[in-house]
């Protein structure tokens, strides 16, 4: 406790939770909506002559890299016969399956989207685009039961079990059934991130109470580098909305959107940043079946020895700092080993029997 406590007062970068904290699939999914982001903005202001194939070409990316992630798993589950009936991997094999299913929803809707921004089909009316959506919804709260049930994290599932009414009034508007504005339009998604706001406001409200607290927490540095992600990316993505909005709704509006979508780039480049304290991660995906961190160390001998450090910076002029040592510690089955040589050396000084 002493010397972590010295490690805080001294300056520590400790580089292994770099890749502890990190989430795979949040940097994957949060990079490909960053960049079709950009690629959109440079498309609808005529600086990007290229088809809505290209345009969409990062979500295509994200799927591909989804679907050969869960066939990589599902070879995995079949070939692994050490399973017992109640092993929790059984459950995040499930949930690897759910999501797949969830992607594949969505791929179907970009693809109907894409086809129809392309060639301009009359008769392919926007109520059969957003389809998979409305079947994604109803889906999506099934599966929600189902992750509240196993106690699993739920996130891309309870946006669109939430968004069903969103999605029907776009389809009115876009097939000019209803004439309301477009901020009339959004009011659903207004609500949703209303919510989202109080529930950031909580977070922080919760991450100031452990920066306050007296004790060493290991984990107050994540998460207050999580809250200040999360508060930036909710207030970039309301202003993102208002603008757009505006531009929707005022037709006389000539802003530029390359302008306009600089708020939601900030956003998306937040969330990419957050991926990084945001531990967590299906371990069946990709036939991982482990830790990404120990994963990542296991197969990459540089980031073994040049990641899996700790650092500690001393002030140059403090005459009363002491030399630390630099850490570096070893993989779950080197540390078995040693844990065996140095068992010995525990001493008690004393066991209490209860009455």
């Amino acid at each position: 406790y002493n010397e972590y406590k010295s490690y805080l007062s001294q300056g520590m970068v400790d580089c292994k939770l770099f890749f502890q904290e990190f989430h795979p699939g949040r940097f994957v999914v949060f990079s490909s909506l960053l960049l079709f982001g950009v690629l959109l903005s440079f498309k609808l202001d005529g600086y990007l002559n290229a088809s809505y194939w290209i345009i969409f070409a990062p979500l295509w990316i994200w799927k591909i890299t989804m679907v050969i992630g869960c066939a990589i798993g599902i070879h995995s589950y079949i070939t692994t016969q050490d399973l017992g009936p109640d092993s929790g991997t059984i459950a995040d094999f499930q949930a690897m399956l759910l999501s797949t299913s969830i992607q594949m929803l969505l791929f179907s809707f970009e693809a109907c989207l894409c086809y129809k921004l392309v060639y301009h089909i009359p008769h392919m009316q926007w109520y059969l685009v957003f389809m998979p959506l409305f079947l994604l919804s109803i889906i999506s709260v099934v599966i929600c039961g189902w992750g509240w049930k196993k106690e699993r994290p739920l996130d891309l599932e309870l946006l669109f079990a939430v968004n069903m009414l969103q999605f029907v009034m776009l389809v009115l508007r876009l097939e000019k059934l209803i004439s309301w504005s477009w901020q009339i339009i959004l009011i659903p998604l207004w609500i949703i991130l209303g919510v989202c706001s109080i529930g950031v406001i909580y977070y922080i409200a919760l991450t100031a109470i452990l920066l306050c607290a007296n004790d060493v927490i290991p984990s107050r540095a994540p998460r207050t580098a999580a809250s200040l992600l999360y508060s930036l990316a909710n207030f970039c993505l309301i202003l993102f909305l208002s603008l757009l909005v505006s531009r929707l709704d005022h037709t006389s509006n000539e802003q530029s959107f390359i302008v306009l979508f600089l708020p939601y780039h900030v956003c998306m480049g937040s969330l990419v940043m957050s991926s990084f304290y945001q531990k967590g991660g299906n371990p069946w995906w990709f036939g991982i079946r482990d830790d990404f961190c120990v994963f990542l160390l296991k197969t990459c001998p540089p980031i073994r020895i040049y990641g899996n450090v700790s650092y500690v910076f001393v002030a140059r002029g403090d005459a009363t700092a002491t030399p630390v040592a630099v850490e570096q510690p070893s993989l779950p089955s080197q540390r078995s080993s040693e844990s065996k040589s140095t068992l010995s050396k525990v001493i008690f000084s004393s066991v209490e029997i209860p009455d």
